[in-house]
């Protein structure tokens, strides 16, 4: 294999770490807004039961105060399902560019390895060519 064929092979490997980053951090950000909107749930919950505590009509509101507190209890469930398959995304996106990550270092090193063949044949071609304008 060439080395420009290999250069060409760690332009792609850039480019896919490039990528894997960017999946990373957009899987990042997804369970960043569901934990966000995990907390404003909770809060809401909150503030419903301290509105429904500290209310002296509270027994009226009891029935709608319940059924509330039920859909915000399901979206509370569904949001940390969400999250929490989402962190696996996470995970796996991390793994993913880590991944890449060491493949082009592995061809960055190829690279290395054959631009120094080329350097160690091109000196040998030097020697050998004085050797034989020295000779009669």
């Amino acid at each position: 294999m060439s080395a420009a064929d290999i250069a060409k092979r760690l332009k792609r490997a850039e480019r896919l770490t490039a990528v894997q980053e960017q999946m990373r951090r957009a899987a990042e950000w997804q369970l960043a807004e569901t934990r966000r909107n995990a907390e404003a749930v909770e809060a809401d919950r909150a503030a419903l039961l301290a509105a429904v505590g500290s209310s002296a009509h509270g027994h009226l509101f009891l029935e709608a105060a319940n059924r509330r507190l039920r859909g915000l209890a399901a979206r509370a469930t569904e949001l940390e399902r969400i999250a929490a398959s989402q962190a696996d995304d996470v995970r796996e996106q991390g793994l993913a560019q880590k991944r890449a990550e060491l493949s082009a270092e592995r061809i960055e090193t190829l690279l290395g390895r054959e631009r120094d063949r080329i350097d160690a044949m091109e000196r040998l071609d030097g020697i050998a060519q004085r050797r034989d304008a020295s000779l009669p």
